[in-house]
């Protein structure tokens, strides 16, 4: 019988926080190998839905000065639970998100906790043996970046990264970059409206003392002009060669406009879009994800997306949550699963393909799916069994 194996915040951070190079590519490649058992071996039929749903949070929850009352704060939580499976193993993780209340019930509230996001994953044998319990708040961020990273590690050119967003995800995609490509990166740029926010982040990246100095990190926080739009960012969007969408917007977070120019398409990028999770949301231009797909000589990006594709982690999933591709007129049938992807690329017969993505216009989406938390959950057990590290529960 297994031991129970208790992973605490800080003892994955201490994990994720010292992993070396070799390290983060044996998790690169554990990744892709639960990606290709899904899409191309038939594990996708083994996968439960996720269910998300929103409820009111009651007073007592939120920290009411009214311990009594039992009605409704105002806040809301959405609770999201995310069941996976493998050959091997199976598990579940639970995402609770806190809603802040409005201005007006948070004056008449005290003591009511910031908005945030809580998560746990556990796993079991595929008999249903506890091994694992980890607190999952880091590993949401780092598992959804190097999704991110499987194909961005491919990219010729990535010496200019724009990032939009200052959280958890913003954070490990940085960091992931920097391990995967820190000689290639020279300058990396975080986009947030709270400047205090990205602020924090550059002083934490930058601050530590594993930090390559030969690569410049700032912020740029988007001022309107009269015309609307934030002053600069035109500028800053047209010369990167990597861009990482970490938020969680409902409008786009740039006008496609910015990128049909004849100077904006002298140049390809790489996309990493994670931020949007419901049909509702949307980082990207509808329009832009539109003119991808279009392959006819006059189209915007002829010659640089290979016949008009995009990747994704699971079509399935993102036909049902991402939004801005959903309301797109791209075709679902352009969406490439990064499994189909990777096995096509490990056979070593897609030379148009891997070109594509080494040195055309790539999209990558991804909502986040459970064998993401399954897989690299279980690696985590075992470097922590490695390295000492987390409580054991030898009978569980």
């Amino acid at each position: 019988m297994p031991p129970l194996t208790i992973l605490s915040d800080t003892d994955v951070q201490a994990i994720l926080h010292s992993l070396t190079p070799t390290d983060a590519n044996s998790l690169a490649t554990t990744l892709e190998d639960a990606f290709i058992q899904s899409s191309c071996h038939g594990d996708a039929s083994y996968q439960p839905h996720r269910s998300v749903l929103t409820r009111p949070i009651a007073a007592e929850n939120q920290g009411s000065t009214n311990s009594t009352s039992t009605g409704s704060s105002g806040s809301t939580a959405t609770s999201i639970f995310m069941p996976a499976t493998t050959p091997r193993e199976m598990g579940v993780k639970i995402i609770g998100i806190a809603q802040p209340p409005s201005s007006q019930q948070q004056q008449q509230q005290q003591n009511v906790p910031k908005p945030g996001l809580k998560s746990i994953l556990t796993l079991c044998t595929a008999m249903g043996q506890p091994t694992g319990v980890l607190n999952a708040a880091e590993l949401t961020g780092f598992r959804t970046a190097l999704g991110t990273m499987l194909l961005y590690r491919l990219r010729k050119e990535t010496s200019k990264i724009v990032v939009f967003g200052a959280g958890k995800q913003a954070e490990w995609h940085i960091r992931l970059a920097v391990l995967f490509r820190g000689a290639d990166i020279k300058h990396i740029t975080i986009v947030n409206g709270n400047k205090d926010r990205a602020k924090s982040l550059v002083d934490k990246l930058s601050t530590q003392e594993s930090w390559p100095k030969e690569i410049t990190l700032d912020l740029f926080s988007p001022k309107t002009g009269d015309g609307g739009e934030a002053a600069g960012l035109e500028d800053l969007v047209v010369d990167a060669d990597v861009l990482f969408f970490t938020t969680p917007s409902k409008i786009a977070l740039f006008p496609a406009r910015y990128l049909f120019t004849d100077r904006a398409r002298q140049k390809t990028r790489y996309f990493g879009a994670i931020g949007s999770y419901t049909l509702e949301m949307g980082e990207i231009d509808p329009e832009l994800i539109t003119a991808i797909g279009q392959t006819d000589s006059s189209a915007p990006f002829a010659g640089q997306v290979w016949d008009g594709h995009i990747v994704v982690d699971s079509r399935e999933a993102c036909l049902h949550e991402a939004g801005e591709f959903v309301k797109s007129e791209l075709s679902p049938e352009k969406w490439l699963d990064v499994g189909q992807v990777t096995e096509r690329l490990r056979k070593g017969d897609e030379s148009d393909m891997r070109k594509w993505l080494e040195t055309g216009f790539v999209v990558y989406k991804s909502v986040g799916v459970g064998v993401m938390d399954i897989s690299i959950g279980s690696a985590l057990l075992g470097l922590a069994h490695e390295r000492g590290v987390g409580t054991t529960v030898a009978d569980f």
